[in-house]
């Protein structure tokens, strides 16, 4: 199930990537042509310094892995605001997803200013009895509550949720067969849309960290088409829509993602009320107590007041790894 899912998620990635960084025809400006607009917004993306986005994903997938069938179905919504100049944002998500027949769904806010960063687990419901006891247990203190997670900062959520654009003159487009299709309203902008086709060279040369196996068989398998808008007067990118469909029989079916995007504003973000205080001793016991058959199981004093409890500096070096694994 893993590699299946992971192949779900390279699409995902490829995605994000296009959104963000992310023959002259009736309606475009005289004299450019889809690539130029495209390339002109490109350009104009790094200087984004705030903006209001919705992100919706819906996946129908299934296939044989050793022998085992899987299946993937579900939806992701996220929704926000993102402000660099005074680093705050809000955050909304809800997943809605059945995998293998049992079925998870959950809502989640963030809230970063000035004051803090703060999160509200709306709610969690897992369809197998046991898992959904585990989940109460873990997270009884914090469900429903506006939490303040203490150890981080705004500047710190805003800096590592933001995407860059690295994007220069010159650079190749990763999109073929471009066509003007027309304009439309994007999030309130007036916006040109292109429909094109991915160009999955240059999108696995973009993804960096993602394993080359998983990315190389996932675009063998699979045929994207996308569509890209761009702000007629603003000149930047404003949403990307892509539908990939896999014929694999590890994983085929069909994958949808569409990505808006503002960037001439973003919503002031109001502080919350916290009742309830999260810490890195609390982050460490949730992961520990999860590994470990729940947080009621797990001493974080283990960790934190023995003696050879882990240092601040031990404690931090140990989540970094952590970090890196989950990446990887």
């Amino acid at each position: 199930m893993n590699k299946m899912f992971g192949k779900a998620v390279v699409f995902v990635l490829a995605a994000s990537i296009l959104a963000f960084t992310g023959c002259s025809q009736a309606g475009l400006p005289a004299g450019q042509s889809p690539e130029d607009v495209i390339t002109e917004a490109l350009l104009n993306q790094g200087e984004i310094t705030e903006s209001v986005y919705e992100i919706t994903a819906n996946a129908d997938l299934s296939g044989e892995v050793d022998g085992e069938q899987n299946s993937l179905n579900g939806n992701v919504r996220l929704a926000g605001s993102t402000n660099t100049a005074d680093s705050s944002m809000l955050m909304t998500l809800s997943i809605d997803a059945d995998m293998n027949g049992d079925s998870v769904k959950a809502d989640l806010e963030v809230r970063a200013n000035e004051d803090g960063v703060f999160f509200k687990i709306g709610k969690i419901t897992v369809s197998d009895a046991e898992s959904q006891e585990l989940v109460e247990l873990m997270l009884e203190e914090y469900l429903g509550k506006w939490v303040e997670a203490s150890f981080m900062t705004s500047e710190e959520v805003v800096e590592s949720g933001y995407a860059d654009v690295d994007y220069d003159e010159g650079d190749p487009l990763p999109f073929k067969n471009i066509e003007y299709v027309g304009t439309t309203d994007i999030l309130g902008l007036n916006s040109y849309h292109f429909t094109a086709d991915i160009d999955e060279e240059l999108i696995l040369a973009m993804m960096g960290d993602v394993p080359s196996d998983d990315a190389e068989e996932f675009f063998a398998a699979a045929t994207i088409k996308g569509d890209v808008y761009v702000a007629v007067n603003e000149k930047v990118i404003t949403g990307f829509g892509g539908n990939m469909t896999l014929n694999d029989p590890e994983m085929n079916g069909t994958v949808e993602m569409q990505i808006k995007l503002n960037p001439t504003r973003s919503n002031k973000v109001e502080t919350p009320t916290a009742e309830v205080e999260f810490t890195e001793e609390d982050m460490g016991a949730l992961l520990f107590g999860g590994m470990m058959g729940g947080a009621g199981s797990f001493d974080d004093s283990m960790m934190f007041e023995d003696e050879g409890a882990l240092s601040d500096e031990e404690f931090e070096a140990m989540m970094k790894e952590f970090e890196e694994l989950d990446v990887q």
